[in-house]
Parts: structure tokens; C-alpha cells; sequence
């Protein structure tokens, strides 16, 4: 029997054959039919829900291909959030907050500095947190992710000193003299996260809600954990056991957890709420911190990033979750990791699912047609343009920069995209927004970043639509209005194909199988 009715508004499918319409039908938390408000009105029946959209847009939920949703709720329950702090004593303030309210010697943890953003133009090192916090170990993660900053308590804590080695894929920065800046790049971090007090599942638990939660009130109905630990994995399972995810989850288990080491693969799990069927992998570092690997020296600079796997090693493990039919995500920005991660899947030939490209960030021509030639879906996060541009210009030589994020390339060789925000890397993680700079590829100041790799609104709703439902192996059940689907949908107050900006549209509702979640 159907269930609700939604209709008199405009209907932006992601069905190419029908891609527009009036009303659709739910039943059984599924869409049932979809076509003019006659027609789905002569569907109504006693008890049947009408709801008049007014006009309004309705869209297949957003879907963000790639977050980190353990990491945005940690900022959400009670980590330090330094994302828009503008100096270096600004995170001192911070800091000296979340002390007096920690117990003695309690780790201080916080996230979110870019260097880029803080007036004196460096990144805090040990001797900036020892002034402040002497006698409680601090840890503070930079916005990308993939860089630590210490005090000297976390290092001494950690056995980090002046004469312990780079462990393979990692860097333990030091000065001029050999003393420790106490800066960590990629793997050395993992030295650090042995010694920190773990999340309990409760706390994953609490952190998975909120962060689920607030995507849903950015119209998101389905996400993606890029790197899901055993511990964080266990959180997820009992949740769906419980029937308390609020949304739907496509968990990529981590193989090779820093500090711990190789983990094996666990078991595959799929229901309505939760996909576990995605091994994630790190070739590289982030961009904005300069971490990435590129064939040449970043500007300025003789380093050329970090390559955290030898290629045998990668093959080996990524082979392994390759025969068993798992599919594989692997980060890559650099183009000498894109290199990598390709020569890995020519290895791997053909299997039974596609395989995944996180972030593609700096792909040549040649390697963007062997991606399309081994099916290969890029998931790059067009918000990076925005909220790291800055970062990107002063790092990259030009020839790399005319081709940073090339998804207008990416598309026209023939790859799938799927749209994501990689959050809590970026702050804001609203689709529209996202859609927006995939649009207009303009940095936080007004200065564009290689224009001509611009995309239009359809092709990137589409890419925060069905690119995702493509890219988790969800294509079947979500990403579009279609018969079938699951009723996961959002409300915009405006149509996303004649409204300017983007951002100018506000997510008014957010409904889960036919069920209203969320409503302004």
C-alpha cells in the first residue's frame, strides 16, 4: 500500500531517461512510483501521507562517497576544534580551555590548523605547546590529517627523540641541529597513537551518532568511513545490531592501521543500514600539507612527499581483499602514487567489483585513460578548492596546479565520479557547497584554480548522487528517484539548476525510507 506521497514539486531524478518530475510514491520505505502529481495521486489510499513540496526541489539523498565520520563527530563531542583559529596563540586559548576542564596529565588532543590560515604563516611545533601546556601530553592533528604536532611530554611519552628513525612511509621532522620540531608526517604518527588512550566503543558510538546526524541535516542520507579500525568497525556492527543508525554507512576497514601494523581483513557485512564490503589503503600523504607524492619537488622544496607502501607490499595486500571480492579504496593525490596505485591494479586484472581512486588529485592525461581502461571510480572532493586552494598555489609548480582535482578530465575520459567532502579535512561539508566549487573552482579568496577543469551543476549533482550509490556498489538501491529505491530524499528549498549560487538553497527536509529525519 503506498505509504506517502510527495508531490507539486520539481523532481530532479539522476534517471537520464526520465530525469524530471512531479510526484513520487513510497511504499514499504521504498519508492514505488514516480511520475505527474495525477498520476501518483491516483496511487492515494486511506491513511495514505500527502505531502505538497510547494513548488520545492526534491532530490535523491546526498551521498558523501568519502569522510571520516568517526573524526567529524570527534569534533562534534569534545575535540578541540582549531579549525578556524587565526594564530598561534589562538590555539593556545583553546588549549588552555580544554585543560582546566581535563584531569591531570590527561592527553590533549585537538584538529584542524593549516598554517595557511594562522598569521605567522608556520605550523605550531613542541616548543609552541610546551609553553602552553607543559604537563599534559598534546596532540594535535593539522587539517589534512596526515601531521602531528607534539609537545615534548607526547614524544617522551611516545619514546620519540632526537635519534629514533623514520619508520618506513613516515617522517620525524627535525631542525637544523637534528632537535625535534616535533612535527610527525604520515606513519610516524602511528609512534604517537600507541601511546594515546583509545576511543572506547561507547565513545565511537557517540561520535558515529552525532556525525550522522549532522549530515542529516545537509540533506546526506548515505556516507562513506574512509578507514575504519577493528575497534571502530566493532562500534558500527553493535550499532546496526541495535537498529540505531540513523542513516546509511558504507564502513572502508583500514589493513594497515599506523601504530598497529597489518590487521586482517574481517568478515563482509551487508544490511539496510551498513555495507562492509571496502578495504581502504593510503599511498600517499595529503596535498595541502605537502605530504603527497609527486614526481618532482613541491615549490620551494626539495621533498617530494611520501610514499607510504613499496609497490610489492601494496600488491600483496590489496591482491589478498582483491580475490576475495572485497573492493578496494586506495588515497591517492600524488601523481607518482596515482603511478603506483595503477601499476597495482593492471597487477590485480579483472574482478568482481570496481575498484576506487580516493582523491585523484593530480592525475596526468595518460594515467586518467588507464584508469578508465581498468574501471577505475575517482572519488575527488571538490571542496578541497575552497578551503585548501591557498595551500595548493603555494605548493605545487604551475604544470601540477593546471591539473589539480581535473574532474572535468576525469569525466571526459569516461571515469565515474563520485563527489565527497573528506571531512573533517574541510569544515564545510554541505553537498551544495561541494557542487558549487566543482562549478566555479575558486579558491577562499576569488582566484580560480585551473578553470577549465570546471563540471556543470548536473554533472556534479549527479556526482553527489548516483556517483556515489556507483562507487559503494549501491547503484541498485539508492542515487536516484527510480522504483525500487530506497525513499532516502532530500527537500531543497530551491532548484540546484537555476539557482545562483548554490549555496543560496537551503536542505529543508531529509527523509529515510520514507521517513522524515530531519526538517528546518
Amino acid at each position: 500500500m503506498t505509504e506517502l506521497i510527495l508531490r507539486g514539486g520539481v523532481l530532479l531524478t539522476q534517471n537520464p531517461k526520465s530525469p524530471t518530475a512531479q510526484a513520487l510514491a513510497v511504499a514499504a520505505g521504498k519508492i514505488s512510483a514516480v511520475g505527474s502529481d495525477s498520476e501518483i495521486l491516483s496511487l492515494r489510499r486511506p491513511g495514505t501521507r500527502v505531502v505538497h513540496l510547494a513548488g520545492r526541489t526534491l532530490i535523491p539523498g546526498f551521498i558523501d562517497a568519502h569522510a571520516h565520520i568517526w573524526k567529524i563527530g570527534h569534533l562534534l563531542t569534545g575535540m578541540v576544534d582549531l579549525r578556524r583559529t587565526g594564530d598561534i596563540p589562538g590555539i593556545a586559548s583553546l588549549l588552555h580551555e580544554a585543560a582546566a576542564a581535563a584531569s591531570p596529565g590527561a592527553w590533549i588532543q585537538g584538529r584542524g590548523f593549516n598554517e595557511s590560515r594562522l598569521a605567522e604563516r608556520r605550523r605550531p611545533d613542541r616548543h609552541d605547546l610546551d609553553a602552553v601546556l607543559p604537563d599534559h601530553p598534546v596532540v594535535l592533528t593539522r587539517t589534512c590529517g596526515h601531521i602531528y604536532a607534539c609537545n615534548t611530554l607526547a614524544l617522551t611519552l611516545a619514546g620519540i627523540d632526537r635519534d629514533t628513525p623514520d619508520p618506513p612511509g613516515g617522517v620525524i621532522e627535525r631542525d637544523a641541529s637534528g632537535q625535534l620540531t616535533g612535527l610527525l608526517h604520515e606513519t610516524a604518527m602511528g609512534l604517537i597513537n600507541r601511546q594515546m588512550p583509545p576511543p572506547s566503543l561507547a565513545d565511537y558510538a557517540r561520535m558515529i551518532l552525532a556525525a550522522l546526524q549532522h549530515q542529516l541535516t545537509l540533506g546526506i542520507t548515505s556516507t562513506n568511513d574512509a578507514g575504519v579500525s577493528p575497534a571502530l568497525l566493532d562500534s558500527y556492527l553493535a550499532l546496526d545490531t541495535e537498529g540505531a543508525l540513523p542513516s546509511r554507512v558504507n564502513v572502508m576497514a583500514l589493513r594497515k592501521v599506523d601504530g598497529v601494523g597489518t590487521v586482517s581483513l574481517p568478515s563482509m557485512h551487508r544490511s539496510d543500514h551498513l555495507r562492509v564490503d571496502t578495504v581502504k589503503f593510503l599511498a600517499d600523504g595529503g596535498l595541502s600539507g605537502a605530504t603527497a607524492a609527486l614526481s618532482v619537488p613541491y615549490r620551494g622544496s626539495t621533498s617530494t612527499g611520501v610514499l607510504r607502501f613499496e609497490d610489492q607490499e601494496l600488491l600483496e595486500l590489496a591482491g589478498e581483499a582483491h580475490r576475495a571480492g572485497w573492493r578496494i579504496a586506495i588515497h591517492g593525490i600524488g601523481d607518482a602514487a596515482i603511478g603506483q596505485i595503477l601499476r597495482v591494479y593492471r597487477a590485480l586484472g579483472p574482478g568482481p567489483v570496481r575498484h576506487r581512486i580516493e582523491h585523484l588529485g593530480l592525475p596526468d592525461q595518460a594515467q586518467l585513460a588507464e584508469a578508465a581502461r581498468l574501471g577505475v571510480i575517482s572519488v575527488p572532493q571538490s571542496i578541497f578548492l575552497l578551503e585548501l586552494g591557498r595551500n595548493f598555489q603555494t605548493a605545487l609548480p604551475d604544470h601540477l596546479l593546471a591539473r589539480a582535482y581535473p574532474i572535468r578530465a576525469m569525466l571526459d575520459a569516461g571515469l565515474i565520479v563520485a563527489l565527497s567532502s573528506d571531512a573533517p579535512v574541510v569544515e564545510n561539508d554541505n553537498p551544495l557547497q561541494g557542487m558549487g566549487s566543482a562549478v566555479d573552482r575558486l579558491d577562499d579568496g576569488g582566484s580560480p584554480i585551473a578553470p577549465d577543469q570546471a563540471i556543470t551543476v548536473q554533472e556534479s549533482l549527479f556526482g553527489y548522487t548516483m556517483g556515489g550509490a556507483i562507487a559503494s556498489g549501491d547503484e541498485n538501491n539508492r542515487g536516484s528517484l527510480e522504483p525500487g529505491k530506497w525513499a532516502d530524499l532530500a527537500v531543497l528549498s530551491g532548484n540546484p539548476l537555476s539557482t545562483t549560487p548554490l549555496t543560496d538553497i537551503q536542505v529543508q527536509q531529509t527523509w529515510i525510507a520514507g521517513r522524515l529525519v530531519f526538517e528546518s
